[in-house]
């Protein structure tokens, strides 16, 4: 073996020794949040004849106008639906006993920017199958931890309210 193919060796292994230290030291590649989430979380139905259901919402990095805005700017953006049968079972499937009203609510906290807030959506209220209202949050971009509360209740959001809670962090970035 040559001088040369000794030195190389040599140096390749101190290579790999130090980045492997550097790692172990807490200096290797940093993650970041996704930028969405999928998250379940059940709730108690408001009508009292009907089974409990869970909630199926996605959460993701987007692009909204805030009110009174005309500029495109990041967002938290929630979507989603639940596990009821559609129409309901109930009474009478088809008329007024079985109906829903939701209102979401966001509790947030920009970790990168000391930030925090809450959101609340639009009130949906008459729907067979409660869906997730219009909701857009503002929290600027970087990491966000988050609450979603969807209040669900008979007819209305507010009447026999029952919360479904989920949680999670994702990165809000811009598409500038």
């Amino acid at each position: 073996m040559s001088k040369r193919t000794m030195r190389r060796t040599g140096a390749s292994a101190l290579a790999a020794i130090g980045m492997g230290a550097a790692m172990a030291a807490g200096g290797g590649v940093a993650t970041a949040a996704p930028t969405s989430t999928d998250m379940t979380c059940t709730s108690a139905n408001p009508l009292p004849w009907a089974p409990s259901f869970t909630w199926n919402i996605r959460a993701g990095s987007g692009e909204s106008i805030p009110p009174g805005g005309d500029v495109l700017e990041p967002a938290l953006l929630l979507s989603g639906g639940n596990d009821l049968p559609y129409p309901p079972g109930g009474l009478i499937p088809s008329i007024g006993p079985n109906w829903y009203g939701t209102q979401v609510l966001v509790d947030w906290t920009n970790t990168t920017t000391g930030e925090s807030g809450r959101s609340v959506s639009d009130q949906a209220a008459w729907n067979q199958n409660p869906g997730i209202p219009i909701n857009r949050t503002f929290p600027g971009t970087g990491t966000v931890d988050f609450t979603v509360t969807v209040q669900t209740g008979g007819g209305w959001w507010f009447i026999n309210t029952q919360n479904a809670v989920c949680q999670g962090t994702i990165d809000v970035v811009s598409r500038a």
